[in-house]
């Protein structure tokens, strides 16, 4: 196929979503990019003001979908934002992501001392309910809002220290758990204030990797706290939830899907097939084209590649596929790059599905 084989998608990305959800017929298979703060250089924005403006995270959002023709606006918190509004600080750099500068919790007593936050007052979860409610005025006839949440264990790290904490699961599992509590009780009191918008919510557990903890430790740290999340999500009465846990979660497969989360999404680290044929029966797949390989370093061609290896892996799923990145976009990926997975999509995702397309 060539570009000249691009489709025009038959509907919008929010009845494409719909139709997914309900079980009914759709035009193509729907397609995340992850935009994330890469859409701050279509504005000539700093990452920073993102963070810290609702004006310049509306208008970036809404240039991110002109630009790339996006499928969902997305917004949150940001893996720290919660134990920023607990008690943390964090800094705010120009070209890249905020990152915790101190800890709210560095001595075990600093813990009796702190309170699940307002989400009406605390740290920046006002001006992130502020651009939720925004977003949706201004795009949500069009796509999903999607407001992100950290998940209670990437939370607690981001409160104490991921070094620390990791410590404390060893030394001190009572004091852990107490600071998972106050995690977990954090992050639903702010998803209470954000359901009130007509919003999706999805949950990054990124600190809850294979890569740093055990599959022991994750059932007993990891998985009640966040199953608790993904059931205050469905009480909240939005749809279930996605869940991205980062690097390897092959050992943990069964448990994501434990949590009641109903997509999960799959780091490039690991084989959509095989996610397939642990979980698919499950959950939703969606994944995993590869951020820094693929999308940063590649060209055009190498996305189309990567695409259609993820379809030929997974579009067959039985809970159904979503093509999207397996991590974050790289902010300073090349704009033709997103523009040839957008292709990739209309090209080889379209109903009624060819395979043979994508040998």
């Amino acid at each position: 196929m060539s570009i000249t084989d691009v489709k025009a998608d038959q509907m919008t990305a929010k009845e494409r979503w719909q139709a997914f959800f309900d079980g009914k017929p759709y035009d193509r298979i729907p397609c995340n990019l992850f935009i994330g703060d890469h859409a701050a250089g279509l504005i000539g924005a700093k990452v920073s003001e993102l963070h810290l403006s609702a004006d310049k995270a509306v208008a970036a959002q809404i240039a991110a979908h002109k630009t790339y023709q996006s499928e969902t606006a997305g917004v949150g918190p940001g893996l720290g934002g919660i134990a920023e509004a607990i008690g943390s600080e964090l800094g705010f750099p120009e070209g890249g992501a905020p990152f915790v500068s101190r800890f709210a919790v560095n001595e075990l007593a600093d813990l009796d001392r702190l309170a699940i936050p307002d989400p009406l007052k605390a740290g920046r979860l006002p001006l992130i309910l502020e651009i939720s409610e925004r977003l949706v005025e201004e795009l949500g006839d069009k796509v999903p809002v999607s407001v992100g949440v950290p998940g209670p264990f990437t939370t607690a790290a981001n409160t104490r220290g991921t070094e620390k904490f990791m410590r404390d699961l060893y030394k001190n599992p009572e004091f852990a758990h107490r600071l998972l509590e106050l995690a977990v009780e954090s992050i639903i009191a702010f998803v209470k204030e954000a359901a009130k918008l007509d919003v999706v919510i999805s949950i990054a557990e990124p600190t809850a990797s294979g890569s740093l903890i055990s599959k022991k430790q994750f059932q007993e740290f990891a998985l009640p706290y966040i199953k608790r999340l993904v059931d205050a999500i469905k009480t909240a009465r939005k749809p279930v939830p996605s869940l991205h846990i980062c690097g390897n979660t092959k050992s943990i497969w069964e448990e994501m899907a434990d949590t009641g989360a109903g997509i999960l999404s799959i780091d490039n680290q690991v084989d959509l097939a095989e996610a397939k044929a642990a979980v698919g029966h499950r959950v939703i797949l969606t994944g995993n084209v590869k951020p820094t390989e693929t999308m940063y370093l590649g060209k055009p061609a190498d996305v189309e590649a990567n695409a259609k290896e993820c379809l030929r892996k997974a579009y067959d799923n039985p809970k159904g596929y979503i093509l999207a990145l397996g991590c974050g976009l790289p902010v300073p990926t090349p704009p033709e790059n997103i523009h040839a997975l957008r292709d990739a999509v209309r090209k080889f995702g379209q109903y009624p599905l060819n395979p043979e397309n994508w040998r």
